[in-house]
């Protein structure tokens, strides 16, 4: 099943899309399909850079809690040497 959106796109846009129909070889020349495909392409990047940064922040915060524990234990090691 297909929605049907309405939008309004500069017409810097309109000629990059243009030219860029006339000139690929895009099986289906068509505004649908290449709009189509480039919001799934965008949305599929934006959660991927979504999930780095949140592997990132945990990788950060693991660090500081590993760090803790390893200075914790080397005290421990130390006093009962």
């Amino acid at each position: 099943m297909a929605r049907q959106l309405q939008i309004t796109l500069p017409e810097d846009t309109m000629q990059l899309l243009d030219r860029w129909l006339a000139s690929s070889d895009y099986p289906e020349k068509e505004y649908n399909n290449l709009i189509n495909e480039a919001i799934k392409l965008y949305i599929m990047e934006q959660q991927r850079n979504y999930l780095k940064q949140q592997l990132k922040e945990g990788a950060i915060v693991r660090a500081e809690r590993d760090l803790n524990l390893a200075q914790d234990w080397f005290s421990l090691e130390e006093y009962l040497w």
